[in-house]
């Protein structure tokens, strides 16, 4: 036990004289009365096993130049890149936090909430939030609620959440997202707060729209739409890497109509630490975005491709 607290010490030593103190190798060497390839292996270990860890960090002025290629790129109004400095559940956080901010600045009439982590992250912070006054009229969902256990995916729990921080109305859909068959779906369309939330989608003004990846059905507690084209789903629809939305071949999701969707000023693409790039690449083709916050470093392999 001795040994090994004398020896990360040492590491500990060695690697301040040279990372904080910026004495080269060759003063360390004489100051500890060792060899030089020895301190050169000592700073080595010190890196192997964690105690120097060495980060690169982008410079503001490249992240902003990734951010405007990638809006070109994808015909996209806005967007905000998250550091991956931390972990993906900080990372996470950091988006919904942003995503939060971005309500206050945008102030819309009327927004649509969909389904994911970041979603979900959003929510529990407005738990500690008091509630307060905007100028938002009415909160509503983007999609029927899933079966689920996470919150994150149950939309209307989510649009009281948010409808009650802002002082807006919540419109609640009080169905399912996924039926067994068209008909049993058909029924809910002739409802008539099936009608008020249709409303909704046509005034909508900002979309907050969760990324995923085909995965996702094992979160949602349906096999989603997918076959051998299907690279992610935004809002329960499918697409391709093309951006093509793949159609099932019974539709039996409750969901904001596409032209919906297409003609709202502001839709956010929300872009968990763990969604593939292929999955981003498929949502940003669909057209259907407006503004993405994403992680840097998904955003820069996205660009190399």
């Amino acid at each position: 036990m001795n040994y090994r607290k004398n020896k990360l010490e040492r590491l500990a030593k060695v690697a301040h004289l040279y990372y904080e103190e910026e004495k080269t190798q060759g003063e360390i060497a004489n100051l500890m009365h060792v060899s030089r390839p020895l301190v050169s292996r000592i700073l080595h270990e010190a890196r192997d096993i964690g105690i120097v860890e060495i980060r690169v960090h982008q410079p503001a002025c490249d992240t902003e130049a990734m951010l405007k290629r990638l809006c070109q790129r994808y015909g996209l109004q806005g967007g905000v890149l998250f550091s991956d400095e931390e972990s993906s559940a900080m990372i996470d956080h950091n988006i919904a936090k942003r995503t939060l901010e971005f309500i206050e600045e945008e102030q819309p009439d009327c927004l649509g909430i969909g389904w994911g982590t970041i979603i979900g992250t959003a929510t529990k912070m407005l738990d500690h939030i008091p509630p307060h006054e905007t100028t938002m009229k009415s909160v509503c969902p983007l999609l029927g609620n899933s079966s689920g256990s996470l919150r994150q995916y149950h939309s209307d729990e989510n649009v009281r959440i948010i409808a009650e921080c802002y002082d807006a109305k919540p419109v609640f859909l009080h169905a399912p997202a996924f039926y067994g068959d068209e008909e049993e779906r058909s029924l809910l369309y002739a409802t008539r707060h099936y009608q008020e939330v249709c409303r909704q989608w046509e005034r909508l003004d900002m979309a907050l729209v969760g990324i995923h990846d085909t995965t996702v059905e094992h979160d949602v507690g349906y096999p989603m739409v997918r076959n051998i084209r299907t690279v992610g789903h935004l809002a329960a629809y499918a697409y391709d890497t093309n951006g093509n939305i793949v159609a099932p071949e019974r539709d039996c999701i409750a969901h904001i109509p596409l032209e919906n969707l297409a003609h709202c000023r502001c839709v956010v693409g929300l872009c968990a630490a763990d969604v593939s790039t292929v999955a981003l690449v498929g949502a940003l083709k669909t057209g259907l975005l407006t503004h993405i916050f994403v992680r840097e470093s998904l955003t820069e392999s996205l660009l190399e491709e």
